[in-house]
């Protein structure tokens, strides 16, 4: 096997997101050369290496706020997805689930719902379809 000689402050990067994906370091340099794996993985990753739901909601805030306090949907999935590309580009958030989007496009989705049954996102009714708008009680959330 071929050895390649790397600074420290590129292997602690490779040790982190290694850790956080649940994977080896190679596998993290597979990702971000868009490298095939060797094997496919396709099981659920362990819990500690999975955002939830709820876990996307301060994002979301953070990125309409940044926004004026609303924005296209697109523009938000987007932006979340960026923050969590390593994440994200594992072949578990790839997977196409319900109406045949990316499971890291749906869970987004399903955040968005959860912030707006908590009264932090206002509904379509009010923001018009496909735009996120933020209520009062969401442009003051931290």
């Amino acid at each position: 096997m071929p050895l390649i000689e790397i600074d420290q402050e590129v292997w602690n990067f490779l040790q982190e997101k290694a850790k956080l994906l649940g994977v080896t370091s190679n596998d993290v340099l597979r990702i971000i050369f868009k490298i095939k794996p060797k094997h496919e993985i396709t099981s659920e990753p362990p819990k500690v290496c999975r955002i939830s739901q709820d876990d996307l909601i301060p994002y979301i805030i953070q990125f309409l706020k940044e926004k004026g306090g609303s924005a296209p949907k697109g523009y938000v999935e987007q932006k979340i997805f960026h923050l969590f590309i390593d994440m994200f580009e594992q072949t578990y958030y790839q997977q196409k689930v319900s109406h045949g989007v990316p499971r890291w496009q749906h869970n987004i989705a399903w955040a968005k719902e959860r912030a707006k049954q908590m009264g932090l996102i206002d509904s379509p009714s009010v923001s018009g379809w496909g735009i996120w708008k933020l209520t009062e009680k969401g442009k003051t959330q931290k």
